[in-house]
């Protein structure tokens, strides 16, 4: 008769026998490399009281080895100057012949390049636009100015 109640023993627990190995005489699917007995690396106590983690994890306090701390996206400085420049600078192509929006946008492109460094793409757009309008124009109203001149001398007026 086969035994029965408490003298039978337990089945060792994943197919492994008392010492972490398996049936082949591998090590279990719990034990660490190098360790004979499948237990933890043993890991020196904390001066805190905290327990060696079972996981392998440092303790608070320890640095972490692996992976580089992750960072949000860095916050975004405001370019209210910048994107005016740029906004002056193309308005001042349609309203160019006022020369407002030229100066316009060249002062406030300068004063976005010192103050605002991420908006420069938008800043340089203002500046160029408006010193070429600028010229543009400004050729424009000095010929302007030079043809009716000369209308005049040349009808007596």
């Amino acid at each position: 008769m086969p035994p029965q109640g408490p003298s039978i023993p337990a089945p060792p627990l994943y197919d492994q026998n008392q010492f972490g190995r398996n049936q082949y005489g591998q090590p279990g699917a719990d034990s660490q490399p190098g360790d004979q007995y499948g237990a933890a690396y043993a890991q020196p106590p904390s001066p805190y009281g905290q327990g060696a983690s079972p996981y392998g994890q440092p303790a608070y306090g320890q640095p972490a080895s692996g992976q580089p701390a992750y960072y949000g996206m860095p916050v975004q400085q405001p370019k209210g100057l910048s994107i005016a420049s740029m906004v002056l600078g193309i308005s001042s192509v349609l309203l160019g012949w006022f020369m407002i929006p030229q100066i316009a946008a060249i002062i406030t492109g300068h004063l976005a390049l010192r103050r605002e460094p991420s908006g420069k793409g938008m800043a340089i757009t203002g500046l160029v636009v408006g010193y070429l309008c600028l010229l543009g124009y400004g050729a424009f109203w000095l010929l302007l100015i030079i043809g009716l001149m000369s209308y005049g001398t040349t009808y007596g007026y």
